[in-house]
């Protein structure tokens, strides 16, 4: 009889305790669905201004997918390798966002980073047409001016010749290798021998600019020759 009473007692602690585990792992299950967890990345130090991502700058971490927000980077491969920017320093422990990194070809501060000694950055308003077909950052260009004289026969010439383009931007000054870019060209930055740049500007505003894919587009050797021997170029000089 006693017997019969334990196995009883040992039946019925042993469905509770099969409840109590089912019960628990149901709890876990929902809550698990309900915060919907995702993997991340964070800082695992601070990160100072204008340093680029590596591996070991990331600590992956498993959150609530609600602390996560659309601007928010979540995988490794979108956050290595990019640049914080100027003025901001990512403190460790903190998600990833969008506007704290940049591509090394969307720092706003890169035109004057890849200047020699001796360039500005001359930034140049264009089209289609005075691009004269497709072009990329680091190419270069010779530049081609038309002046349509008043009492003279037009004139055109190459002014410069082996011009580096710095960087392409779209109408709203975002490179066209930002991801949040329209993808049309509206500006390129020029580097020009700061000695010439008064001379682009009087060419600029009274001629038709246009670049030309330079022969020479990835030589690195000489960059932006003025062509001394040029019609626009004495043209200019004698103004």
């Amino acid at each position: 009889m006693k017997d019969e009473i334990v196995k009883k007692v040992m039946a019925i602690l042993g469905c509770s305790f099969l409840l109590l585990f089912l019960f628990s792992v149901a709890i876990k299950a929902s809550v698990k669905k309900e915060l919907n967890l995702q993997t991340t990345y964070v800082a695992a130090r601070d990160i100072p201004p204008r340093t680029q991502i590596k591996e070991s700058d990331l600590l992956p971490i498993t959150i609530p997918s609600t602390y996560l927000f659309d601007h928010a980077y979540r995988t490794q491969e979108d956050i290595v390798g990019k640049y914080t920017e100027i003025q901001g320093m990512i403190p460790a422990g903190s998600i990833f966002y969008k506007s704290m990194l940049f591509a090394e070809e969307a720092i706003p501060d890169l035109p004057s980073a890849q200047l020699r000694e001796g360039q500005s950055a001359y930034t140049l308003s264009v089209d289609m047409e005075k691009l004269g077909g497709p072009i990329v950052a680091g190419q270069r260009v010779d530049i081609y001016l038309a002046i349509d004289r008043k009492e003279e026969a037009p004139i055109s010439d190459c002014l410069f010749e082996n011009v580096r383009i710095v960087s392409i931007k779209d109408h709203k000054g975002l490179d066209l290798a930002d991801e949040n870019s329209t993808g049309v060209p509206s500006f390129v930055v020029l580097a020009i021998s700061k000695e010439d740049v008064a001379l682009f500007n009087v060419a600029e505003r009274i001629g038709s600019i246009r670049l030309v894919a330079s022969s020479k587009s990835y030589e690195t050797e000489e960059e932006a020759i003025l062509c001394q021997d040029s019609l626009v170029t004495s043209y200019l000089q004698k103004m």
